[in-house]
């Protein structure tokens, strides 16, 4: 008896560990995707597997379904219906990713946001890894449910009635998302990132802002590659693609495509950019002028 009791109590400490785990992998899942639900739509929508609309939905709403599963699981509240959810999303992951080898979608899934960069085939590999753990999770449910809030709840003594555990359950994980929505950092867009990045490094940033197909300004982005390669790291070139970031043009107040900006620093009011804006190739010795000149005094 005493041997089953030990083997028991570390099945229960495994399978908490594995349902912590499993809940915090999708809690963090989620934070990038609520940071810029955008990106992920259009992540979504590149895998072109569901209609516009469909698309649009699905990336809207699977972060939130993210997040009240992972909490689910941490807290151990519906733990076997957030397990048979977590197999249902990661079974459309799956088909996601396997139709990654038959079309041109890119290298990284976007499974995690922007947090990781995963490629299609290690995501595929933690597909079947949660796939696993979640149906391990149902079987062993009542072990797995042992040591969390939702047994608590659970309590004979506590004499609750069912429909009240299950609202109080669903308040106490509404309530811990809602916490971690309005802990979220700031959303912080990915070209803002990077020109801040480069500002750090006293680098001087050059943001080059158009609208269209990257056919269309082939040559713009030829220059840029060169420039790069001469300057080094004391140089940095942000692409922004108005079309998808118009709130860059608005902020630049750029509405004539292509544009060049030289970014000198940073102050409290914001971006100090050069006076001079250039065009493109046909401005290319005025834009080294303008680099040299910014460089010159850092």
């Amino acid at each position: 008896m005493k041997i089953d009791g030990r083997w028991n109590t570390l099945a229960i400490g495994v399978l908490t560990v594995l349902r912590v785990a499993l809940g915090v992998l999708f809690i963090i899942s989620s934070f990038t995707k609520l940071q810029y639900p955008d990106l992920f739509v259009d992540a979504v929508q590149h895998y072109h597997m569901l209609p516009v609309g469909l698309a649009d939905l699905f990336g809207t709403v699977l972060p939130w379904v993210e997040l009240f599963i992972g909490w689910c699981l941490v807290l151990g509240i519906f733990p076997t219906f957030a397990s048979a959810i977590c197999i249902l999303m990661t079974l459309s992951f799956m088909v996601a990713n396997i139709s990654s080898f038959f079309k041109d979608i890119g290298e990284a899934c976007g499974c995690l946001g922007n947090l990781v960069n995963m490629s299609h085939t290690t995501s595929l590999i933690v597909d079947f890894v949660m796939l696993f753990v979640a149906g391990l999770l149902i079987y062993q449910r009542e072990r797995a449910g042992v040591v969390s809030i939702g047994q608590l709840l659970r309590l004979q003594r506590l004499r609750v009635p069912r429909a009240a555990i299950i609202a109080f359950g669903a308040i106490i994980v509404i309530v811990a998302m809602l916490l971690t929505y309005t802990v979220l950092p700031q959303e912080k867009a990915p070209w803002k990132e990077g020109i801040d990045d480069a500002l750090e490094n006293d680098a001087v940033v050059v943001v080059f802002l158009w609208e269209g197909e990257s056919e269309d300004v082939s040559a713009e982005l030829s220059m840029i590659s060169e420039l790069a390669e001469l300057y080094g790291e004391c140089l940095h070139f942000q692409r922004i693609d108005a079309e998808v970031w118009p709130e860059a043009a608005g902020k630049f107040d750029v509405t004539d495509f292509p544009a060049m900006l030289v970014i000198e620093g940073k102050n409290s009011k914001g971006y100090i950019v050069y006076p001079q804006r250039f065009r493109g190739v046909e401005d290319r010795d005025a834009l080294v002028a303008a680099i040299d000149e910014v460089l010159a005094s850092k």
